[in-house]
């Protein structure tokens, strides 16, 4: 039997997000050339960045050692010369000799104080007065540097004066000498350390970029391009993503991405259906009203006859008739976005289940055994159309299944409906001796199109059903199987507002509470 199908106005409020999305995509596009600064090329920059920076620090401290280095062994070199002309006794040097002692230890003078007194070595009558005096023993590393670069970048010709006030056998050499050389050889040294440290950057950046690229740039272009090919075509599922099976974060994206992708492809894939399914029951409907009207006639006329048999059926048949036409109408209705609420009131449920019992023995015959076990005057406070489209479409799965597969483990076929109450609620159950249904599919029974019972029908029987139930204030769920149990096939708990439930949950009665 066809069924209602879903409001087309679901699938536009489903797609509109994906219709945002596409109408961003262009830019998306733009920021995913090639040609564009994107994340490669930033991260690219970064690494590049920080591997000069390091070098930098590097080179900075390098800087200042080799000048505090230079110095010592100028000091070191002073300190040889003091020793040998002080051998020599007293007598100062002839200027030719102390001239060639101060250009083999490459200063201008050379003064020595000891407890003894104090000796000053230069080739002139005084010795040349420093622009600067530098103590190496209480200069800190963060002067050193500063001093280093101030000696780099300042001019040549420049006179300074070197000592240790620290030096441990209470003698302070002092030299003074130009710093021309030591400039010199900072800029040396300042070359060679460019061109290594421009070789170091490079290979560092190349490998860091390469690990980058590999492990975190390359996966995120990939999700990126499915992103955008999944947008254009969200209700292909060839465009879900494959996850590569990674177990980081990247590894955990993938698998979101693909649930989320899989999901909302499906999703797509039920409502365009539905969508589809709902213009065809439109046209069916509008032909199909004029013919119940027909039979309605024809069916009133049958009513005028005097056999019993027929006196008995005619008012059910007309009653059928009148709720094949109120059904068309509502589907009308429904696919026009103005669907009728549930007009909910107290019925007894147990003629309910009689005239689908009765109704399923007329098609089905003697092959089912049906069981009614539903105390007498048993109230139920909900919409008995919906109700009744609720047990006729589970009472014919369970037939089809019975007739199509058999019963389970040699039983006969049988079909039992049963009610209780319990807290406040009708319980009601629907079950059967049929081979039930398998545990890959026991969750998706109330999906839209799950065929659960036969390839025949629509998929659509229980997705109505539980749509029903849930508009009516209750719930339906599909019970485990009880092995050892008679009907140990598909079992269906329904639970139901109560007439005295539904006094309690009005408004007045929470107003009084």
């Amino acid at each position: 039997m066809l069924q209602v199908p879903a409001r087309r106005g679901d699938v536009g409020r489903a797609a509109a997000p994906l219709m945002a999305f596409a109408a961003r995509r262009t830019d998306v596009d733009a920021a995913a050339r090639p040609g564009g600064f994107g994340l490669a090329a930033r991260m690219l920059v970064i690494t590049i960045g920080f591997a000069l920076l390091a070098m930098g620090l590097f080179y900075a401290a390098r800087l200042a050692a080799f000048r505090e280095n230079w110095l010592h062994n100028k000091m070191t070199s002073a300190q040889t010369a003091f020793e040998v002309f002080e051998a020599g006794g007293p007598n100062p040097l002839p200027p030719d000799l102390a001239r060639k002692v101060l250009e083999s230890v490459g200063v201008k003078a050379i003064a020595v104080s000891t407890p003894s007194g104090r000796r000053t070595l230069c080739d002139a009558a005084a010795p040349p007065n420093p622009s600067a005096t530098i103590d190496l023993g209480r200069e800190t590393f963060y002067d050193s540097i500063g001093a280093a670069f101030k000696t780099l970048l300042g001019g040549p010709g420049v006179v300074i004066g070197v000592t240790d006030t620290t030096s441990p056998n209470g003698t302070n050499v002092k030299v003074t000498l130009d710093e021309t050389p030591l400039v010199q050889a900072l800029w040396r040294v300042s070359n060679t350390f460019l061109n290594i440290a421009l070789l170091i950057a490079t290979v560092v950046a190349g490998v860091l970029w390469a690990a980058l690229w590999i492990m975190v740039l390359r996966p995120m272009r990939r999700l990126t391009s499915n992103i955008i090919a999944f947008g254009e075509r969200p209700q292909d599922a060839s465009r879900v993503i494959g996850p590569s099976g990674r177990n980081d974060e990247i590894g955990r994206a993938e698998k979101a991405l693909a649930a989320m992708e899989d999901s909302l492809a499906h999703e797509l894939t039920q409502r365009k259906r539905l969508a589809e399914l709902g213009m065809a029951v439109a046209r069916i409907n509008h032909d199909l009203r004029n013919i119940l009207s027909a039979a309605q006639l024809i069916s009133d006329r049958l009513a005028t006859i005097s056999d019993p048999q027929v006196q008995r059926l005619a008012p059910r048949l007309v009653a059928t008739l009148d709720r094949a036409i109120q059904f068309c109408q509502a589907t009308l209705t429904y696919g026009a976005g103005s669907e009728r609420p549930p007009q909910r009131r107290g019925f007894d449920l147990n003629k309910m289940v009689e005239e689908v019992v009765e109704a399923a023995r007329a098609e089905y015959g003697e092959a089912i055994d049906y069981h009614v076990d539903i105390p007498p005057r048993f109230e139920t406070y909900a919409d008995p159309s919906h109700i009744l489209r609720v047990l006729e479409n589970l009472s014919r799965n369970a037939a089809q299944a019975l007739i199509a597969k058999g019963a389970a483990g040699g039983r006969p076929k049988a079909i039992r409906f049963a009610a209780i109450r319990t807290e406040g609620m009708a319980l009601i159950e629907i079950s059967d001796t049929g081979p039930g249904f398998p545990p890959d599919l026991r969750d998706r029974i109330f999906e839209p199109f799950h065929k659960s019972t036969s390839e025949a029908g629509a998929g659509l029987g229980l997705s109505i059903a539980a749509d029903l139930v849930t508009r009516n204030g209750g719930c339906i769920e599909l019970a485990p199987m009880k092995a050892d149990d008679f009907y140990c096939g598909a079992r269906f708990l329904i639970k139901l507002p109560t007439p005295e439930r539904a006094v309690l949950d009005s408004p007045r009665a929470l107003s009084r509470a």
